[in-house]
């Protein structure tokens, strides 16, 4: 059986209210999407796809390795965007402060999957925050206009472990499940309680690296 998996940075409680206050606005000026949840909101630092559950034991390794190769570190959060471009938008996202560390673990989960199977991506890695999918960039008003209005929320995430993630497709959207998290700057992985999910949207489409499910 494969599992869909993904390698994801928790964010902070703050940010997380900060980003629903301002989907929230978003909706209430007329953007139409299909926007994130609570509990899907995540820094995605790299997106596998279907696993065989035989090799997700040899993924949590992986990804402990990378960790151990950075110590914990804090970014923030500092932009408001959309792919490919605001004109054109099929993403809305927050962005992280483009700092070292992000890069480092980025490159060192891609480094380590790579003997695993998982090709690393193409494009450069950038840190950022889905917060919504337009199905139909025609609708629901100008959204160049609505991202020019509005600032994404200044926060602090203080960084201690990566996550390995199940995204499960239900009708209602995605459900979130932590498999392991893994400490940053340590070896042991702390494996959480099987059936721990989390409502979310479902992914559509291809995004740049660092956008997941």
């Amino acid at each position: 059986m494969a599992l869909r998996i993904f390698v994801a940075l928790e964010l902070s409680r703050p940010l997380k209210a900060g980003i629903l206050d301002l989907i929230e606005e978003m909706r209430r000026r007329g953007l139409k999407a299909s926007w994130s949840r609570d509990a899907t909101l995540h820094l995605t630092l790299k997106f596998l796809g279907d696993v065989e559950e035989d090799v997700v034991q040899d993924v949590i390794e992986a990804v402990g390795a990378a960790a151990r190769e950075v110590p914990p570190f804090s970014f923030a959060s500092r932009s408001l965007g959309a792919f490919p471009s605001p004109r054109r938008a099929r993403v809305v996202w927050v962005g992280a402060e483009p700092i070292q560390e992000l890069w480092d673990i980025a490159a060192a989960v891609e480094r380590e999957l790579k003997p695993l199977g998982f090709p690393r991506e193409r494009r450069r890695f950038s840190p950022h925050i889905t917060i919504g999918r337009i199905r139909d960039p025609r609708g629901g008003g100008d959204i160049e206009d609505v991202l020019d209005g509005l600032a994404a929320p200044e926060e602090i995430v203080e960084v201690r472990e990566v996550r390995v993630m199940r995204s499960t497709l239900a009708p209602g959207g995605a459900l979130h499940e932590l498999i392991a998290a893994v400490p940053l700057g340590e070896a042991a992985p702390e494996e959480t309680p099987s059936g721990e999910t989390s409502p979310g949207e479902a992914p559509a489409g291809q995004a740049p690296p660092g956008d997941g499910p």
